[in-house]
């Protein structure tokens, strides 16, 4: 090959190699969470907006009623609840899902977006377990099943379509009120093996549930605000702006101190790298994603192991940055003459101090949907002494068929634990240690175990 043609190959190969390098997108694109526009015929939601308020009742008494009969542990309603539950019969017809209907709530705008479907669709979860209870007790209990099974097919579509940490929040209430109501069916004792074993397939398509949802609330809360946010900040070299405007979260024009006020310098370098930031936000997001998928449990301690030492390594890079920006007390000249020596010497100090004060709490959202899914879990066991006619051993419900595996707790490494006398079922919980399985089944709060009694409470 002539010399002439060694030069034009390499500037050839190397332009090519420049090229790809400008149009590979950055690692941290990979996680954002793309979003397809459903049809509005095939969005169940625009269908169902107009009806659902009308499962509001105007009668005060009644709607403190409704909250009351929906718990799992409470009995069926009395006649003044009947009576308005009979009215809103056409309305429950109604919102249910057509062939081809799924559900697909208004995009994220950012952290100012309303959310004004999720208190509709819990209401309409509510009002479907309270008209269970009454139909079982009126003797209709395929309509029963029915309300179930709606309220189950509900949770799942609207899990599926979330985009973000306060619409998982709310979703994974509306499961737990149609888990309850599954629970209350099982808790009665005249439940055929037929009726249990339909409730129970539904749950066992609900398995990976909570991890799928949490990996997509994630990536959403990535998404919708973390890149939002960040898109939002002045490109500048001024921290007093870059500052103003992440404590508002963009939403503000950034606002710089008053006249007279001790400031910060404006660095000659660039001070805030957007790229860096979401980058390393990314990596945070994609270690809780692993985990999920890895076991479809709880990652317990997740957050000391893999988020707070990032964290506090900026944390410690930054103190006398944080300080300022977080303390009410107007900066001394020393806190001044610091953090400016931060601004001058730390690589992307603005991004770090943003990841310090808006990364989530992912731990507590973890717990809260992981205790769903150890309800969805013991309901599947609970389920399987129904159709075996009474309590027995995990060993015992998969030589009968009635399960393929026993129940997982999302809060161990193992199953979850029973006792026969008094029949009871039990997650380890939060604290993962085995406390007895003391509870009469309502959970609410912080309790040791996550307790499921079998058999009729009222």
């Amino acid at each position: 090959m002539s010399c002439l043609a060694s030069v034009l190959l390499f500037f050839g190969l190397l332009g090519t190699a420049l090229a790809a390098t400008e149009t590979t997108p950055p690692p941290w694109r990979q996680l954002l969470l793309p979003r397809t526009e459903l049809a509005e015929t095939d969005n169940a939601l625009p269908r169902w907006r107009p009806l659902l308020p009308s499962l509001f009742p105007s009668d005060p008494v009644l709607s403190e009623a409704l909250v009351d009969l929906s718990s799992p542990l409470t009995s069926a309603p009395g006649p003044a609840m009947l009576a308005w539950l009979a009215t809103v019969q056409p309305v429950l017809a109604q919102t249910t899902f057509r062939t081809g209907e799924h559900l697909q709530l208004p995009p994220l705008r950012g952290p100012e977006t309303p959310f004004p479907d999720h208190n509709l669709l819990r209401q309409l979860a509510v009002v479907r377990v309270v008209a269970l209870k009454a139909a079982w007790s009126d003797g209709h209990r395929d309509e029963a099943l029915t309300f179930a099974l709606h309220n189950l097919t509900l949770s799942r579509e609207l899990l599926a379509t979330q985009e973000g940490l306060i619409p998982l929040l709310n979703a994974s209430g509306i499961w737990q009120v149609s888990l309850d109501g599954v629970y209350w069916l099982a808790r009665q004792p005249d439940l055929t093996p037929a009726q249990a074993a339909a409730l129970q397939t539904a749950l066992f398509r609900d398995q990976h549930l909570a991890a799928t949802a949490l990996s997509r609330a994630f990536r959403g809360e990535f998404t919708f605000f973390t890149h939002l946010v960040i898109d939002r900040l002045p490109r500048t070299r001024d921290p007093e702006l870059l500052l103003s405007s992440i404590g508002s979260l963009g939403m503000a024009p950034p606002q710089p101190p008053d006249e007279g006020e001790l400031r910060l310098a404006i660095p000659t370098r660039d001070i805030f790298d957007p790229e860096a930031t979401l980058q390393a936000a990314a990596e945070d997001v994609r270690g809780w994603l692993a985990a999920f998928s890895a076991t479809s449990r709880h990652p317990r301690g997740l957050t000391s192991l893999h988020t707070y030492p990032r964290l506090l390594g900026y944390a410690r890079e930054l103190p006398a940055l944080l300080r300022y920006a977080s303390q009410e007390e107007a900066p001394t000249t020393e806190q001044i003459t610091a953090a400016n020596a931060e601004l001058a010497s730390v690589d992307n100090p603005v991004g770090k101090l943003f990841l310090i004060i808006t990364t989530s709490q992912w731990e507590p959202l973890s717990v809260s949907v992981f205790r769903r899914e150890a309800q969805r879990s013991a309901l599947t066991g609970l389920l399987a002494w129904h159709r075996l006619g009474r309590p027995a051993p995990w060993k015992e419900l998969l030589t009968a068929g009635f399960l393929a595996e026993p129940p997982a707790d999302p809060f161990s490494t193992a199953a979850l634990l029973m006792n026969l006398k008094p029949a009871r079922l039990w997650s380890v919980g939060i604290n993962g240690a085995n406390d007895g399985g003391v509870g009469d089944g309502e959970n609410i709060g912080q309790p040791d175990d996550l307790v499921w009694p079998a058999g009729q409470q009222n």
